[in-house]
């Protein structure tokens, strides 16, 4: 690992621990909870930060929620977050469990989707806070009106095969478009060496491309060089070939 990653991990480290031994302890883990949910499948979106930040209005900042974000960016997940998780644990209570429920469900649904890893999240959530195995699914559907769709045990090797499938084919899939961007952009720089060559501008017509392709094959078609020199007809004849080329290059277009 480089030193800016570690760099990077102990920052965040430090930043949770700020968290633990903060004046607001309780908001500020109930915050970073939600926060780690948020950031659980990826890049935080704004969304579920503004959502996070609505949560606990009421509550004064130990630790600014912007620092917070950074070091879950930082270290998805920093050793100090099961020690936050567990001292929350500590705060739970019925009416408190099904409040820290509903916020963290808006929080996952912030984005406009709940992906398999927030629903992971959430089933963890709702076991550290010891709520009803009901309960979860009765506060989703009840605040999202959508059936609570249960993820995948991860007890079941299928579903790891089945995840590292899925990670295959869009490994594949990425070096496809990838491929294709490749090959389109070398299109498009042939294109453009072969408008040069003709004397145009990128975007240049059918007209004035078929027009440039006449003008100069006659002007260095190899029967219209002075016969008795050998190395202007070479050049002729290079130059000759090269326009015909530009002109298979550009046909279709100027056919069009």
């Amino acid at each position: 690992m480089s030193a800016a990653p570690d760099a990077a991990v102990a920052a965040s480290a430090a930043l949770l621990q700020r968290v633990a031994a903060s004046p607001q302890r309780v908001a500020d883990s109930i915050r970073t909870a939600a926060m780690w949910l948020a950031a659980v499948d990826g890049p935080l979106d704004p969304r579920e930060f503004h959502e996070v930040g609505l949560a606990l209005t009421h509550e004064p900042e130990g630790v600014p929620l912007a620092d917070i974000a950074d070091a879950l960016a930082a270290d998805p997940l920093p050793a100090e977050l099961p020690r936050l998780l567990r001292f929350l644990r500590t705060q739970r209570s019925p009416k408190r469990s099904a409040w820290l429920l509903d916020l963290f469900i808006r929080v996952a649904a912030a984005d406009g989707r709940i992906s398999e890893p927030e629903r992971h999240a959430l089933v963890f959530l709702a076991d550290l806070l010891a709520a009803p195995p009901a309960l979860l699914r009765e506060r989703f559907e009840s605040l999202l009106g959508i059936e609570f769709d249960p993820p995948s045990d991860l007890s079941d090797p299928a579903v790891f095969e089945a995840a590292e499938a899925a990670m295959r084919a869009r490994a594949a899939r990425e070096r496809a478009e990838a491929a294709d961007a490749a090959l389109a952009g070398q299109a498009a720089a042939a294109r453009r060496d072969a408008l040069l060559l003709l004397g145009l501008r990128p975007d240049a017509g059918p007209i004035a491309i078929k027009a440039a392709w006449r003008r100069l094959s006659r002007q260095h078609h190899p029967d219209r060089q002075p016969q008795g020199d050998a190395d202007a007809l070479a050049a002729a004849a290079a130059r000759f070939d090269a326009v015909q080329k530009a002109w298979a290059l550009l046909k279709d277009v100027a056919d069009a």
